[in-house]
């Protein structure tokens, strides 16, 4: 197995790249990158520079942004990723036989609409670069391999493709150095993926690659909905580390707050599912015992904010504080639990009632290498071009999705336009320069 390190003895887990095809918007191949740029030398805080074997001259960001127009697919990249996470986590445990697998094709297109959604993941999990992959209609899984590269060299773990003629699977000869169960193979059924049902089992070499998926790999929408259920942050002001900070950055903020009170109430049933749907969204393949151990519970929430003559004054959270004081409270919770852990985390819509100060700080803390020593990864999607600012992220870490005339996502990175050092991003981006805007060339007409 290989190290790989960034200091002396530090594992990064991390996400390189990502592969999706024929998956609700998105009909042709496209392929989105953590890889930095060997030419852009700005902003080294923003990189991990991991020594993997076979690809040593490579360095990778810790976070990208994908800009876009309304309805272009922005947000259906961070659902193929969902929908990956959660087939690997849940699909040898929560779907029943026969049950569909959940796939979503291209429905603009006949011969997408029939055809198999195709996903591919390169990352590095359990000290080793892996690539992972599997393609499926709405029925079966249709292929799944995986690859391993210990030492830069690959290494075929497993491969299976379904051929119709046969109705049955075919397994390629595997590696010397890979475990293969047989056993396993046929306890995997049509609707599941082999590398979720093997590590049920505590299949040595691919536990910790399905526990990557898992534990390590997080998703955040902040909409309304996410803002309205901030537990997550409230129980974490229960411990006295975390809690100080907490506090120093809602302190921080500006939004008048001196302190947090959270207590903890049992949930009637109705409450207790909108906290199974909030935790699910967090958390992919968690369950209710996942749910009790988390300490995810509803709670009252106090914020207090210094009035006029100096003393504390007790809003309540939910009827008496601001869309934007209860989006921040929800969020840096989460936030420093990616930090501390070295999460990769997808955030969908991330200014959401959030002004782009707040955001562009809360960006800072992940690119600081001194707060992000775990080498935790964002990939968010944004409308703000405020954030399309190069003294907070390099050239290499903005990308953009356009429809086509046919309906179709196409996703590309800034770097395909070549810009200059100092180039106003912004600027160019508002006037249309990279594409990733509504085109609505002579306005609304009513």
């Amino acid at each position: 197995m290989i190290a790989v390190r960034h200091n002396v003895g530090k594992v990064v887990p991390m996400l390189i790249q990502f592969k999706v095809k024929n998956f609700r918007s998105f009909k042709d191949e496209q392929i989105f990158s953590m890889v930095a740029s060997n030419f852009d030398k700005t902003k080294e805080s923003c990189l991990i520079e991991p020594e993997l074997p076979g690809i040593s001259k490579l360095r990778f960001v810790k976070g990208a942004a994908l800009y876009g127009a309304n309805a272009s697919g922005k947000s259906n990249l961070y659902e193929a990723m969902r929908y990956v996470k959660e087939f690997v986590v849940d699909s040898a445990t929560k779907r029943q036989p026969e049950e569909a697998t959940g796939v979503q094709p291209f429905k603009l297109d006949k011969d997408s609409v029939n055809g198999p959604s195709e996903f591919e993941m390169t990352f590095v999990a359990d000290n080793t670069r892996y690539i992972f992959g599997f393609s499926a209609s709405a029925e079966r899984v249709i292929e799944e391999y995986l690859y391993a590269f210990p030492n830069g060299v690959q290494q075929r773990w497993y491969h299976r493709i379904y051929e119709e003629k046969s109705k049955k699977y075919n397994w390629s000869k595997a590696t010397k150095a890979f475990k293969q169960d047989k056993s396993l193979q046929e306890k995997t059924r049509p609707n599941s993926l082999y590398l979720s049902v093997a590590p049920q089992f505590n299949h040595e070499q691919l536990t910790p690659i399905y526990n990557w998926f898992k534990q390590n790999i997080r998703f955040i929408r902040c909409d309304t909905h996410w803002g309205s259920y901030p537990w997550f942050t409230a129980a974490k002001l229960h411990d006295e580390k975390f809690r100080e900070r907490l506090l120093t950055l809602l302190r921080s903020a500006d939004v008048g707050i001196a302190d947090a009170v959270a207590k903890r109430k049992s949930p009637d049933s109705d409450e207790f599912q909108k906290i199974k749907e909030t935790l699910a969204r967090i958390r992919p393949g968690s369950d209710e015992s996942e749910l009790a151990s988390t300490d995810f519970f509803k709670y009252d929430i106090y914020l207090s904010h210094i009035g006029s003559a100096g003393n504390p004054v007790t809003l309540d959270y939910d009827n008496e504080e601001s869309a934007g004081t209860k989006s921040f409270f929800a969020l840096i919770g989460p936030w420093l639990d990616i930090l501390d852990n070295g999460y990769t985390v997808f955030v969908d819509e991330i200014e959401t009632s959030l002004h782009p100060t707040l955001v562009k700080e809360l960006l800072k803390l992940l690119f600081c290498k001194e707060n992000n020593k775990n080498r935790a990864q964002i990939i968010f999607t944004t409308h703000n071009p405020l954030l399309l600012d190069t003294s907070l992220m390099r050239r290499d870490q903005f990308w953009f999705t356009e429809k086509t005339d046919a309906g179709s996502t196409v996703l590309y990175p800034l770097t395909d336009f070549s810009p200059r050092n100092r180039e106003a991003l912004a600027k160019g981006y508002l006037s249309g320069r990279y594409g990733g805007i509504p085109n609505i060339p002579e306005g609304f007409a009513l």
